[in-house]
């Protein structure tokens, strides 16, 4: 009775998700090697202009916020760039005391003037600036296929612009950042119309509904969790408690999906498994990024700066660096400028910190030791201290999937990790960027093996060995493909009316008979 329920579930689920797995597979294939378009850290900073300030400017970004009208938060962001011949900050903050939407604004670093946001014929000129090449037309969006996820609100609506060339360069501009926030091209796009947008069901009309999309694909991986658990119970059953018959099915396309299925079982199951734990179903993980209320301890009180971002840009410049950008960072109460610039022929993106308090014009590459360990110390007050320590090298937690900084899935080194050991929370700051890069707790060794790990297999050994975990990752999928195209010609076969076949079995008993009499 339980295997004759076991085989209709398995069945009619089988009926309903075969195309649907069949599609995951093949475009998770896709999408490991052709990404969701993004446009990089350093693609943006490579084209910045040098910036060049004059000795007098500019306004500190508090001080250019409050003149402006705007509003920062906890979230705020201020990087000081340059906009056509003019130093401005863009800015991440609230227009006014009644304003709720954080928005990018961009600011005159010398008045303190906000800067209307960008027309048409602005936001191509920033895109040729940015690109090199000419633009051919201009389109406003509130969002499209490319520019769906919501951390692109903050910049809504958008201006795409064509650029000429024969790759198909499209460019996103934010008219209110002033800036270029997201690059496709048409060989991405079309790929991506084969990987991303299929695999994570990623179609803009259902997408640009978050809580939707969320709730549509965890009520779909359900399913098919289940569906590939009755499929592994059914492959056990026959192994085990039927070795005579190991593989009953005379019939080609059943035969090759027991087979297949004997074969691919266990990994259809934890990609399936992984792949719903790839949503957070239920709330079951905390997240891996700072509280609001940590955040504020990180950064301690406000100190008062005594230099200016001019003088700052010229230190860094004095060490070889060509500053492009500059922003502002806070921890354990002290006050530090980062300017981030190219470095001499050969030295690729470098960046250098320096002092905006105190007597000293401190210039380094990263925070003092002795900083970080008193930001982290003061990170949850109340508690005993947690144990700290300098890492040089990932850990089971922190790890990188690639070693470019360039990539995505990268996470710098070296950091600080503290722990504490009432809770089992633990965070690692960034000393270059004076920054928390990582929060875990309790829940996310768990998340680790039960969606990073199974679903990217990116275990320690794997992402030593990369040419191995690829081959693993695609042999694997294609496994899964075969097996997915036998079970839509099975469900098929399933679905055709019985009438038909009957119809056929009557057709070919004429054809038969004719024979035999002629």
């Amino acid at each position: 009775m339980v295997k004759q329920l076991v085989i209709f579930v398995h069945k009619w689920l089988g009926v309903v998700l075969a195309l649907f797995f069949l599609m995951w597979f093949a475009s998770g294939v896709v999408l490991y090697f052709v990404p969701f378009p993004s446009l990089s850290q350093a693609e943006r900073l490579a084209a910045l202009p040098p910036l060049q300030l004059p000795a007098d400017c500019c306004l500190a970004a508090p001080d250019a916020a409050q003149r402006a009208g705007l509003r920062p938060t906890g979230s705020s962001e201020a990087r000081l760039g340059i906009l056509g011949d003019a130093p401005v900050w863009r800015m991440l903050a609230a227009a006014g005391e009644g304003a709720a939407a954080i928005r990018w604004h961009t600011v005159d670093a010398r008045t303190g003037a906000l800067v209307s946001p960008l027309g048409d014929a602005q936001a191509a000129a920033v895109a040729e600036a940015f690109s090199g090449r000419r633009a051919t037309g201009t389109e406003w969006v509130e969002r499209d296929q490319w520019t769906v996820p919501q951390g692109l609100d903050v910049h809504r609506p958008l201006v795409k612009v064509q650029m000429d060339g024969k790759d198909g360069l499209e460019l996103y501009v934010s008219p209110g950042a002033a800036e270029v926030v997201r690059d496709t091209r048409r060989a991405e796009r079309f790929w991506n119309w084969l990987g991303a947008v299929p695999h994570w069901i990623y179609p803009t009309v259902l997408r640009q509904f978050p809580k939707a999309w969320h709730h549509v694909v965890v009520w779909l991986s359900i399913p098919g969790v289940l569906l590939a658990a009755t499929g592994v119970a059914l492959g056990i059953w026959q192994l085990f408690l039927n070795r005579h018959r190991w593989i009953p099915y005379r019939k080609f396309w059943m035969r090759w999906h027991h087979i297949l299925g004997l074969v691919a079982a266990v990994f259809t199951l934890t990609w399936m498994f992984s792949g719903l734990m790839s949503m957070n179903p239920f709330g079951v993980f905390t997240g891996r990024a700072a509280d609001p209320q940590a955040r504020v301890h990180w950064a301690g009180e406000a100190p008062h700066t005594t230099r200016g971002p001019a003088e700052a840009v010229a230190l860094a410049a004095a060490q070889g660096l060509v500053p492009l950008e500059l922003d502002s960072l806070r921890i354990a109460s002290q006050a530090w400028y980062r300017v981030r610039g190219q470095g001499e022929a050969g030295q690729g993106a470098v960046q250098r910190l320096v002092r905006a308090d105190g007597p000293d014009a401190t210039v380094a590459s990263a925070v003092p030791d002795a900083t970080v360990v008193a930001a982290l110390r003061g990170l949850r007050p109340g508690l005993p201290p947690p144990a700290i320590e300098q890492l040089y090298e990932y850990d089971d937690l922190y790890y990188a999937r690639h070693h470019d900084a360039s990539t995505a899935f990268f996470r710098p080194l070296p950091v600080w990790r503290a722990r504490w050991a009432g809770d089992g929370v633990t965070v690692y700051a960034d000393p270059a960027s004076a920054r928390i890069v990582m929060r875990a707790d309790a829940t996310t060794p768990w998340q680790r093996v039960l969606y990073n790990g199974l679903h990217s297999l990116d275990f320690a050994p794997l992402l030593a060995r990369p040419a191995l975990r690829t081959a693993l990752v695609v042999g694997l999928s294609l496994l899964g493909v075969a097996l997915c195209i036998t079970s839509c010609v099975v469900a098929w076969r399933v679905l055709v009316p019985r009438r038909r076949q009957v119809a056929r079995q009557a057709t070919s008993g004429q054809v038969t008979e004719a024979a035999w009499t002629a």
